[in-house]
């Protein structure tokens, strides 16, 4: 496995990588395959005047206490960094992220100082392409406090159009949630994140998206806010993200709670489309 190195001041720079990431091509064989890299990064700062930005728009109440999906938000250039790599396969702007799972051992101060690395973890056949998948580890003092997987899709060769059944989803009503237009710019500024389909109705339709839709990592990160009593510090949170939120517009949250376990989920506000459902289990 080779790894590669930075220190907070080397980390590589979001904007140029974004351009280059709207301009990469697919790969030319027909059986695929990651780079056996590590990116890592040693020091970074937990809190700063971003993360409160973030915290507030995210809904969480802390202050000294770090939302645990805004560390999927520091590793941003580290996670480009990976998907730019001359050997990683795939188009950047063509994947679609389907899946991610948070596991947190403890929680983690804003002044703490993190040891962060990401890396590939498998490629898997997929009716629809290809599903990779990114881990990022979080250390403080090489004791490892957080973990996530994100698995992506990669939409590939000539695929069979199938005769959709438009059908409800018949969720339970919920706590009604209300996001504006500019939700997308709004997470887009804190995170770091500026893909062109949550920004704008225009910037969405050039990838063939009706209007823009909000991001996965921020409908994870609010659900999150939503169920952090329930949590505690140490927990296990999975989700699979359904159909497109398309903004603006009312969605409804639902959560289930069980003695050490739950469920939830995030659908419109008239219950009939399904955007994300998710479980979390304490630890």
């Amino acid at each position: 496995m080779n790894i590669r190195e930075f220190t907070p001041a080397s980390m590589p720079a979001v904007p140029p990588m974004l351009l280059r990431a709207a301009v990469k091509s697919s790969y030319a064989g027909k059986i695929p395959s990651l780079p056996e890299l590590t990116l890592r990064c040693e020091g970074l700062s937990a809190g700063s005047e971003k993360m409160d930005e973030y915290h507030h728009l995210i809904g969480w109440p802390y202050q000294d206490r770090v939302h645990p999906a805004w560390l999927h938000c520091l590793a941003l250039p580290l996670h480009l960094a990976l998907l730019l790599d001359k050997g990683f396969p795939f188009k950047v702007m063509g994947l679609v992220h389907m899946e991610n799972r948070i596991r947190q051992y403890r929680a983690i101060r804003r002044e703490e100082k993190l040891d962060v690395s990401c890396f590939f973890d498998g490629l898997r056949r997929h009716r629809l392409g290809w599903q990779v998948t990114l881990v990022t580890e979080v250390r403080i003092d090489a004791s490892l406090v957080w973990e996530s997987k994100s698995i992506s899709l990669v939409k590939s060769g000539d695929l069979p159009k199938r005769q959709v059944v438009v059908t409800s989803a018949n969720l339970p009503p919920g706590e009604i949630w209300t996001l504006d237009a500019s939700l997308g710019r709004q997470y887009a500024r804190v995170s770091g994140d500026y893909n062109p389909i949550h920004l704008y109705p225009w910037s969405a339709r050039f990838f063939g998206f009706k209007a823009q839709i909000i991001h996965g990592m921020w409908t994870k990160g609010r659900c999150i806010s939503a169920i952090e009593q329930k949590l505690g510090d140490c927990f296990d949170v999975r989700v699979s993200f359904r159909k497109p939120i398309f903004l603006p517009c009312e969605v409804s949250f639902n959560c289930q709670e069980g003695d050490h376990s739950g469920s939830f989920t995030l659908g419109s506000a008239d219950g009939c489309k399904l955007h994300l459902s998710g479980k979390y289990e304490l630890l």
